[in-house]
């Protein structure tokens, strides 16, 4: 990979975040979403993660369509915040060392819920960005998949809400 470009200007802002996202939802689709729903022992938990992975290999598609949309080179850059989540639900799992599996789910759970935290900030800043620099069928792409990420979130919660309920009940 080459040493990133300097940003200079907006539109230079904005294709370095969505490169940035094209990376993010990459290794989402490719190799966390897959490992997480192996991982995962609630059956709707699984279920909405099936689902994700699912419009997140769209999302991949949808930032090269954008990428097409602006006659630029879909070139993924790493993303700091995405190792950092990755990192941090990696030590919690280890630090439940033997603790039931419905432990562990709420892990999985609260870690869905901070990426698409995460995912539904950045995808905002896209779709601004993209309406301030003239770019309207970019910014309909991109509300497209804010929306998809904004529904994945209530999922994501109304998972975390029910096995917090639930783990809570039982001990």
């Amino acid at each position: 990979m080459t040493p990133a470009a300097s940003i200079e200007e907006p539109r230079q802002l904005f294709l370095h975040r969505l490169r940035t996202m094209l990376w993010v939802e990459s290794v989402l689709a490719e190799e966390i979403l897959p490992r997480l729903r192996e991982g995962v022992r609630a059956a709707d938990l699984r279920q909405g993660l099936e689902r994700h992975q699912l419009e997140t290999e769209g999302h991949v598609e949808n930032l090269r369509r954008v990428f097409r949309l602006l006659h630029e080179v879909p070139e993924p850059e790493p993303s700091a915040a995405l190792l950092g989540l990755k990192a941090e639900h990696d030590l919690v799992l280890e630090r439940l060392d033997g603790e039931p599996s419905d432990l562990a789910d709420l892990v999985y759970a609260d870690t869905i819920a901070r990426n698409e935290h995460a995912e539904i900030a950045a995808y905002s800043g896209l779709y601004h960005l993209a309406r301030a620099l003239g770019e309207h069928e970019v910014a309909a792409l991109l509300r497209e998949t804010l929306e998809q990420e904004e529904h994945a979130l209530e999922q994501a919660e109304h998972a975390l809400a029910r096995l917090l309920a639930e783990t809570v009940e039982s001990r």
